[in-house]
């Protein structure tokens, strides 16, 4: 019986960690059932989901993959932030990483720990991945993009504007003398 859970949480897994497996790993340990509910809650708000790990076939089977160096990562319970495969998010590890941020922030704890992540086929260290609640979402990019395309347009316009402003400010002064 054992050999059948093995083989199919292998099967789960070798699902799971596919070629554009983007996740965050965090240490659960230590909070509260209401806490993880609470966090679980917030993340699939985000379209994302946390499974805890089974350390020994998940480590064989990112080894298969191509993660051969995330020992580090399974030392004691990890839990990993997805975006299933029926939704479609863009950049889960990120948003994870803010998400698990916020509630951290909300909920005045340290935990969940950030352990480490998977990102375009590499593996984040524990900095790295605690670093991605710094990049600014795809929304963010997008406006700040737009203002730098059109800051040269509104600069050039003030710049053509400018001397008839001056004239014309010169002018009323120089009416404003004349009466």
């Amino acid at each position: 019986m054992t050999n059948l859970l093995n083989t199919s949480i292998v099967r789960e897994y070798e699902g799971l960690f596919s070629e554009d497996f983007d996740a965050l790993a965090v240490q659960p340990v230590g909070l509260s059932v209401e806490d993880v509910e609470d966090l679980r809650n917030q993340l699939r708000d985000e379209n994302l989901s946390m499974q805890l790990l089974r350390n020994r076939p998940a480590k064989r089977v990112l080894g298969d993959v191509g993660f051969a160096s995330v020992d580090d990562l399974f030392l004691g319970p990890v839990a990993v932030i997805f975006a299933p495969p029926d939704q479609s998010v863009d950049a889960p590890a990120i948003i994870a990483a803010k998400v698990v941020s916020a509630w951290r922030k909300k909920n005045k704890q340290e935990l969940p720990s950030i352990k480490g992540g998977f990102m375009d086929r590499r593996f984040l260290t524990m900095e790295e991945a605690e670093d991605l609640k710094r990049i600014p979402s795809r929304e963010e990019l997008l406006s700040i993009l737009a203002g730098q395309i059109v800051s040269p347009g509104r600069t050039l316009a003030a710049q053509i504007t400018a001397p008839a402003q001056r004239l014309a400010s010169q002018i009323e002064s120089h009416k404003d003398t004349l009466d």
